[in-house]
């Protein structure tokens, strides 16, 4: 049973959404803030996927994106956005929303979008675990990296990894974790990014009945879960100075004082640390403490971008290809040379995790034959016309093409509709539509039922 999140600030557009959602047996929950959600993504098992609103009382709904893909990197968020915001939410599926929702909402829509965003989830997750334990790569970079790993994976000694968002962090850490002396230990990730400040302490080293108003039970915290194990810190980089202090102490003493105690807990685990950011630079701003970072990045290891590992590209694609259709109960083929040819192009700017995002996409859009051009990201599909431009052009060219992209799935192939939208004349945008070979017709559906709520933005 998939598990959703619904998050909305008007009670009768979550009512009127649980409604349709639990009819088809899915499993909610409901937040009507960015607090509200980020307390449930924090304190909840993953959920399969979410709905949020855009517009929040106490901030934007891209807040629980970023903590959604922290704390579970496999959740697919789909934005709900008004009229006036759907460049906003055009942009958040650039930033790796599964897919937005215009209002007002369309029962039919939604139940599509849910289907399809779930079932991608679940053959993500299936992917990860057949492939868990081991790293695919062809790369000399990355027979490097993971011979360093190995070396490394023996010792109790902290690690620090550091790379781009997507390139594989969290997946090298649980590989060194599967070849230390903690393997038979719990692997326990936590998202630093994402711990709500007046929380992270107890949300780490846990707290004792009492220690603060709500906290009606004792609370173990992160360390003691992972004792015996292995915990990855990842995006260490975020953590506040107080409780970058407390870490510091835990890491030199071995011990963890939860909040509200007066006795420190021995603990035995490997503290596994990530960043993508550069923590040399914090250190100077004044944002991290110089002794934690000595502590922790004794011995840093660092995962490079996907387009500096072009070889790779295809092997991964082939394989996330390849689960996808397995999963579907679908023959396993070779990828056309025209669809190896954009990938390979592409530059990949979300990595390897952009990558298997689009190709189980594109495994889904094809249904039972194998994936075409079209049925890539538009941004990837041009990439195999020409090479991609570097910088802000390639950068323009890459959002014009999602926008247009999203503006007919929108309008069902209405080019007149789809213009409005796009602030373009009805022969302009056609110029475009050629250039990135886009025919309207694919995007034509039949009329949706009936529309269980709107609200205005």
């Amino acid at each position: 049973m998939a598990r959703v999140l619904i998050v909305d600030d008007e009670a009768p557009i979550r009512q009127a959404l649980r409604g349709i959602l639990e009819r088809q047996s899915y499993e909610v929950e409901e937040a009507a803030s960015v607090g509200s959600a980020l307390a449930r993504i924090e304190s909840a098992a993953p959920f399969d996927a979410a709905l949020v609103d855009l517009r929040l009382p106490d901030g934007e709904g891209t807040a629980i994106l970023e903590a959604a893909r922290g704390r579970d990197m496999l959740t697919a968020v789909i934005m709900i956005s008004g009229h006036g915001s759907i460049a906003a939410a055009v942009a958040a599926v650039r930033n790796g929303a599964y897919d937005f929702l215009e209002k007002p909402l369309d029962r039919e829509r939604i139940l599509i979008t849910l289907r399809n965003a779930t079932r991608q989830v679940a053959l993500s997750r299936q992917a990860e675990e057949a492939a868990e334990g081991g790293l695919l790569t062809r790369s000399a970079l990355m027979e490097g990296l993971l011979a360093e790993a190995r070396r490394l994976a023996v010792s109790d000694a902290p690690l620090l990894i550091t790379g781009e968002t997507g390139a594989g962090k969290e997946v090298l850490a649980r590989w060194v974790h599967a070849r230390s002396p903690f393997a038979q230990g719990p692997f326990v990730a936590v998202n630093c990014a994402a711990l709500p400040e007046n929380l992270a302490e107890s949300e780490l080293f846990g707290h004792v009945k009492g220690a603060y108003t709500g906290a009606e039970t004792a609370r173990k915290g992160k360390f003691l879960t992972a004792s015996g194990g292995t915990l990855f810190l990842d995006e260490v980089g975020d953590l506040t100075p107080s409780v970058q202090a407390k870490l510091l102490r835990v890491l030199e003493e071995a011990a963890v004082e939860p909040v509200g105690g007066d006795k420190a807990v021995p603990v035995h685990l490997r503290i596994v640390a990530a960043t993508h950011r550069d923590l040399k630079a914090k250190v100077l701003d004044g944002t991290f403490r110089e002794d934690l970072r000595f502590r922790i990045g004794g011995f840093p290891l660092t995962v490079p971008p996907l387009r500096q590992r072009p070889e790779d590209v295809p092997l991964l694609a082939s394989h996330f290809t390849a689960m996808a259709r397995r999963r579907q109960g679908w023959p396993v083929e070779d990828l056309a040379p025209e669809v190896l040819k954009a990938l390979a192009r592409y530059r990949w700017p979300g990595n390897v995790r952009e990558l298997r995002w689009a190709v189980e996409r594109a495994v889904l859009l094809a249904g039972p034959a194998m994936p075409s051009l079209e049925h890539l990201p538009a941004e990837v599909h041009s990439a195999g016309a020409s090479p991609a431009p570097g910088g802000l052009e390639g950068a323009r060219a890459g959002a014009e093409a999602e926008a247009i992209t999203r503006a007919l799935e929108r309008s069902r192939g209405n080019v007149s509709l789809a213009a409005k939208a796009l602030d373009l004349s009805r022969s302009r945008l056609y110029e475009k539509m050629e250039e990135l070979g886009l025919d309207p017709e694919k995007y034509r559906r039949k009329k949706s039922s009936p529309q269980p709520g709107a609200k205005g933005d």
